[in-house]
């Protein structure tokens, strides 16, 4: 009886170590003892920066088998694989297009967090040491002390500007072509984004979308060695000076320190002036345009994504082009473009317009392009049939006949 008792005790006490997760003869470790550092990696798409993976490098090596996507979180994130090797395992994320083309509204997020330098990892399940014989046991939390951005933005040297009548500073991002020489006049690409990049976050005008770095990859330099020169309006200048630009279409003291930074820029380094080309999105579009209707003869041609802005003064398109790109279902920017291309016209000049589906492939988007660049106009004036604002600057940006005429002009 004495051993049957004994037998009984010990089985109770097995059963009772597997029900709190353990295996005979495993330890039980908390994850915040296990994991040693976590590392982001980074790259920029159509819709903006996005963390692509992250890698957890633990004290002990991993038992890959002990291992699933479920067993992490990442906040706004999905983590959509996960792959082990030794003491390291890659989070690999979600980074389809946030911007679907059947969307009205962009979807709420905070501005500076979009743009976020590091990322927050949650282990919530429990991962087993290379053996069994040691458990690392979640939930813990880790924060990336280090992200691996793409080099097209690490090629970008970041700046400031001061204005010495106003104190106002804004920083800038500059890039320069591979062996830039004193002996070379360039063309130069001027960016600004939307307001939704006027954030504290350094370099956040390279973050969303593509409109500066497309300019810098090796395909694009091959075709035009160009200077890009990208404007941030940070929050803090914004809170202290006002908005970029206004709904009325005043002129803002920001504007014209934005417009001084440029110039500056443009004294310190060889440009081409008769090749100096604006890019812009939302407010950032807005801006370039009130830039050159302010000063007619500054830019050679414009790309206008999604502005909410009405220019009716003809004298701005007299030696610069404009290619107008807006979607349907973003009111404000296409009604405000339907009024400018109708008063455009009544004042003589020559408006190509175009609607395209927002659900065309890729050889198709350069098609219809192609055929719109051909026409000859002062205006080109495209309408994408579908998607929100930041849709259509997701399409822009991609195309490759619309860069191909704005370097031609």
């Amino acid at each position: 009886m004495k051993h049957l008792s004994r037998m009984l005790a010990l089985a109770l006490c097995l059963t009772a170590a597997m029900d709190a997760g353990f295996a005979a003869g495993t330890r039980k470790t908390s994850a915040k003892e296990g994991i040693m550092m976590a590392e982001a990696e980074s790259a920029l798409f159509s819709d903006g920066y996005k963390v692509t993976a992250v890698t957890l490098l633990y004290r002990k090596k991993i038992e890959p088998s002990s291992v699933s996507a479920d067993d992490f979180e990442i906040a706004g994130q999905t983590v959509k694989s996960v792959s082990v090797e030794g003491r390291k395992v890659k989070l690999s994320l979600n980074c389809d297009n946030r911007w679907y083309p059947e969307r009205r509204d962009a979807p709420e997020q905070d501005a500076d967090s979009s743009f976020s330098r590091y990322v927050t990892v949650t282990q919530s399940g429990d991962v087993t040491v290379s053996g069994g014989k040691e458990i690392y046991a979640g939930p813990a939390t880790v924060t990336s002390k280090k992200i691996i951005d793409p080099k097209v933005i690490r090629e970008f040297n970041e700046k400031v500007f001061k204005d010495d009548e106003t104190g106002m500073e804004l920083r800038y991002c500059v890039y320069l072509p591979l062996y830039y020489t004193e002996g070379w006049n360039y063309p130069v690409i001027v960016f600004i984004p939307d307001s939704r990049a006027n954030t504290n976050v350094s370099k956040s005008t390279l973050l969303q979308g593509e409109g500066a770095t497309v300019w810098a990859t090796e395909a694009e330099q091959e075709k035009m060695r160009s200077i890009i020169i990208a404007v941030q309006y940070p929050k803090y200048v914004q809170d202290q000076y006002g908005p970029l630009v206004k709904e009325d279409g005043s002129w803002t003291v920001g504007l014209q320190t934005v417009y001084d930074l440029i110039r500056s820029e443009l004294a310190n380094t060889r440009v081409d002036r008769n090749r100096i080309y604006g890019i812009g999105q939302g407010d950032g579009a807005a801006a370039n345009l009130q830039i050159g209707q302010k000063y007619p003869s500054f830019y050679a041609a414009q790309l206008a994504i999604s502005p909410i802005y009405d220019i009716k003064d003809t004298q701005a398109l007299e030696r610069g082009r404009l290619w107008l790109m807006v979607s349907s279902n973003d009111r404000q920017s296409r009604e405000a473009a339907e009024r400018a291309a109708t008063s455009w016209k009544n004042d003589g000049v020559r408006v190509n317009s175009a609607i395209w589906k927002v659900d065309l492939s890729e050889k198709e988007f350069e098609k219809a392009a192609k055929e719109q660049a051909d026409k000859k106009g002062t205006v080109k004036y495209t309408m994408i049939d579908g998607g929100c604002r930041e849709y259509t600057w997701c399409i822009a940006h991609r195309i490759n006949a619309i860069r191909e005429w704005l370097s031609a002009q």
